[in-house]
């Protein structure tokens, strides 16, 4: 493993990143709050890492704490990809992050990817490749079999990490984590009231799925349930006690309702 892996993943290879790349376009999705107050809460609560933009990275880099720093690019741009990971070098990022929508129509993100890839080889910065079958909205496309496709196809263009959307259960998911030979976490989906218990199953579902793996499930990579949960500390917390200490879902869920986060790391 890389030294800059070294900073995403912990000793035990997996890993919780908290997802703040998240770009409120006008009249779209909701905005993030005090982003620095956020950040203070994610490394309090013990996230390993944090995916930023580079303008937030910029800004709030002494909030970052020990969390590693993952830039994230657009999955539209037409550069060649040298220019990004020149500007994830000059921040400090220890990976860079693209969406790649493989199946989509439009523009071609694989072509992105592929420059963007070979931008990170030369340079030695691992990639995380963010796959997602046919694009966010596409959901009745996300089945195990296109996010396993996908994520092999991210694994084969040189992505080093992969973000992908959980679906099915803790067998059927395995076969995403098998097939893609390199570290796989979660996103998180969308946020909302009642979704923490759910967030927690699901996590626990892609632990299990990479128990076995040789590569293995990562963790996941979480954003809005984290950074508009009304306690975005606990949930870190919760999260963190989850992947990195073998805690229940149940035991994870008592996480949120404390005063302070315990973390054993």
């Amino acid at each position: 493993m890389s030294i800059t892996l070294c900073r995403l993943l912990g000793p035990d290879s997996r890993t919780l990143m908290v997802a703040m790349d998240h770009l409120p376009l006008p009249g779209r999705g909701i905005r993030m709050p005090e982003p620095r107050k956020i950040l203070r809460a994610a490394a309090a609560g013990g996230a390993d890492a944090v995916l930023l933009r580079h303008g937030l990275a910029a800004r709030e880099a002494g909030a970052l704490g020990r969390m590693g720093l993952v830039l994230s690019v657009a999955r539209d741009a037409v550069d060649s990809g040298e220019e990004a990971v020149r500007l994830g070098l000059r921040l400090g990022a220890d990976a860079i992050k693209c969406e790649a929508f493989s199946g989509a129509q439009g523009p071609n993100y694989l072509s992105r990817l592929t420059s963007l890839s070979a931008a990170c080889e030369r340079w030695s910065m691992p990639l995380m490749g963010e796959m997602i079958p046919e694009g966010f909205g596409a959901s009745e496309a996300h089945t195990v079999e296109n996010i396993a496709a996908a994520g092999r196809l991210g694994s084969d263009l040189g992505c080093t990490l992969l973000k992908v959307p959980f679906a099915g259960d803790a067998h059927s998911f395995a076969e995403v984590i098998a097939l893609a030979e390199v570290p796989v976490v979660i996103l998180g989906g969308a946020g909302g009231d009642g979704r923490d218990r759910a967030l927690l199953a699901t996590v626990a579902q892609a632990l299990e799925a990479g128990a076995a793996g040789a590569a293995g499930a990562a963790g996941a990579a979480i954003g809005r349930n984290v950074w508009a949960h009304d306690h975005p500390e606990r949930m870190t917390g919760a999260l963190v006690k989850m992947i990195h200490e073998g805690a229940t879902v149940e035991n994870a869920a008592a996480e949120l309702t404390r005063t302070s986060v315990s973390i054993n790391r």
